[in-house]
């Protein structure tokens, strides 16, 4: 009988689901626990001892509720609150006869007495505590907290992080690669005093135009000339070497450069002589350049 009495005991405990800490192997009386928003933390007070409870760095306590205020003490500091069994005064006692008397009394902290629960509220959780007043085996000194779902989540966003900085690198360096030229036939003509916003170097690798700047010359703005008219091209910079690179996404037979009253005007005399067989957008062949909210 009285096996049959100690599994159902035990049965009915684990089916309540209170967590119970695990101590260190340095001293029992300093436990740990993962938090866990669906379970009930267990924590053993002794009469004349307190108990600190330790949150997360960036918690800050809000508010707190017990069952059993009176016999317990409870005091919060930013992500930490101790706890601690208090004896109370009661005016209230039970003569010989089992009337009620107005008397004076000291209630002193008694393990059968003293059960009830915490509620803690913070501004990032809320917990739910067993306390138990434990004459039988030590009492907690410290209680701390760790949270994997949140160090999980951290780890996934540094390495999604990680992963979005080296497809950026891989990209960049996708987008550096140098072109293959298929077309150096250019020529200049170059107006008076516009010598410093003259290309060092023409090519083109049948998509785009190349025009190279060494660190004397300044970047002008480009143009297409085209049946008497001038038109904005689009272009973007890279660094190709010592050159600062005017990558032009189009091919041209005539490019005028501008800058104030310097002007340059660039003859492709070899455009539409070699072709590719197939457009790109990009020097990668991994990459295509997509033209967005475009009008």
């Amino acid at each position: 009988m009285k096996k049959l009495i100690l599994a159902t005991l035990i049965g009915a405990s684990s089916l309540l689901g209170i967590e119970i800490p695990k101590p260190t192997i340095f001293d029992k009386r300093v436990v740990y626990t993962d938090f866990n928003k669906d379970d009930v933390f267990q924590i053993y007070g002794k009469n004349g001892y307190t108990t600190v409870v330790q949150f997360a760095p960036d918690e800050v306590i809000l508010d707190m509720a017990s069952g059993f205020s009176q016999g317990w003490d409870f005091q919060d500091r930013r992500n930490y609150i101790f706890i601690k069994p208090k004896s109370y005064e009661s005016t209230f006692a039970v003569d010989e006869f089992g009337e009620t008397v107005n008397k004076k009394s000291i209630i002193e902290p008694t393990p059968d007495e003293w059960k009830t629960n915490l509620i803690v509220l913070t501004n990032k959780r809320e917990y739910i505590f067993n306390l138990d007043l434990n004459v039988e085996q030590n009492s907690f000194f410290k209680f701390t907290f760790s949270y994997p779902a949140d160090e999980k989540a951290k780890e996934d966003m540094q390495l999604a992080l990680m992963k979005k900085e080296v497809e950026k690198q891989e990209v960049q360096t996708e987008l550096n690669r140098t072109a293959i030229p298929r077309n150096w036939d250019y020529y200049m003509n170059i107006n008076p005093e516009s010598e410093n916003i003259s290309p060092s170097f023409a090519y083109d690798d049948g998509q785009f135009t190349y025009l190279g700047f060494d660190s004397t010359k300044d970047i002008p703005s480009v143009f297409l000339y085209e049946n008497e008219k001038e038109s904005i091209l689009n272009n973007h910079i890279k660094k190709e070497g010592n050159y600062d690179v005017l990558v032009i996404q189009k091919t041209a037979k005539q490019i005028v450069l501008r800058s104030g009253k310097r002007i340059v005007g660039i003859l492709n005399k070899s455009f539409g002589v070699n072709t590719l067989e197939e457009p790109k957008t990009t020097n990668s062949p991994l990459i295509k350049r997509e033209v967005i909210n475009a009008k």
